[in-house]
C-alpha cells in the first residue's frame, strides 16, 4: 500500500485508521523473520517517487 499526506501531522492522524485496515488482513501476511513481524512500516518525506 502507498499513501500520501500533505504533512507529517496528517500522517500521524491517519495512523489509527491505517492500523484498522491492516488488522482486517494481518492474518494473511507472512512473517519473513528478522524480528520485523508481518509489517515493517517506512515513512518520511519521500519513500519512493513514482
Amino acid at each position: 500500500m502507498v499513501g500520501e499526506w500533505n504533512d507529517m501531522d496528517s500522517l500521524a492522524a491517519a495512523r489509527p485508521m491505517m492500523i484498522g485496515i491492516l488488522d482486517t488482513f494481518r492474518d494473511m501476511l507472512e512473517d519473513l523473520g528478522s524480528d520485523l513481524g508481518v509489517t515493517d512500516p517506512v515513512s518520511g518525506s519521500v519513500v519512493a517517487e513514482i
